[in-house]
């Protein structure tokens, strides 16, 4: 919690070099699932992935999760943006649902290539989170459920607004009503 929110927040900036460590890991098992599938990668990255998210979606990004913590020592000396943690939380609990896919493929005998698929989704989402700032799992909470105290950046232009004074605010005011 920060002095102005009554929620919890969590460290955008932290987040997002967490997200850049897991898509990292998806790089290195991709190219392991297609160029030496015998070294079976899913079998130690899923769990260590399941467990990762899941202890980020219970805790936040410390005390358990591993490149929660990482992630949270990377950025150390970066100013922090605080950001609501029900749209992470959530966005963290699909990428459980991910890990234990693509865990459930590898024991049920899927391909390699079925894997490197799904763990293909994994990297773009964390590409898009790390490079972008755009996090699809918390834009797919902020459509379900609403989040008024949710920045969206991404839903704005590339450019900035005007600046916005008192009497261009009372006249957006004004065309709400």
């Amino acid at each position: 919690m920060t002095q102005s929110h009554t929620e919890p927040r969590i460290n955008e900036v932290a987040t997002r070099a967490r997200a850049g460590l897991l898509n990292i890991i998806s790089a290195i098992t991709i190219a392991l699932l297609l160029l030496r599938p015998e070294t079976d990668p899913v079998i130690i990255v899923g769990p260590f992935v399941l467990f990762d998210m899941l202890a980020a979606a219970v805790t936040g990004l410390t005390p358990f999760s591993p490149t929660g913590i990482l992630g949270t020592a990377l950025t150390m000396n970066i100013r922090p943006v605080w950001k609501p943690t029900r749209p992470k939380r959530f966005a963290w609990l699909l990428g459980a649902g991910l890990a234990a896919t693509c865990l459930a493929m590898r024991l049920f005998g899927a391909s390699p290539v079925a894997m490197a698929a799904v763990v293909a989704v994994c990297f773009v989402l964390t590409w898009s989170e790390a490079t972008l700032g755009f996090c699809v799992g918390c834009y797919m909470h902020k459509l379900i459920w609403g989040c008024q105290d949710c920045e969206v950046p991404y839903v704005r232009g590339i450019a900035s607004g005007p600046p916005i004074n008192a009497e261009t605010s009372a006249i957006n005011l004004e065309s709400r009503a």
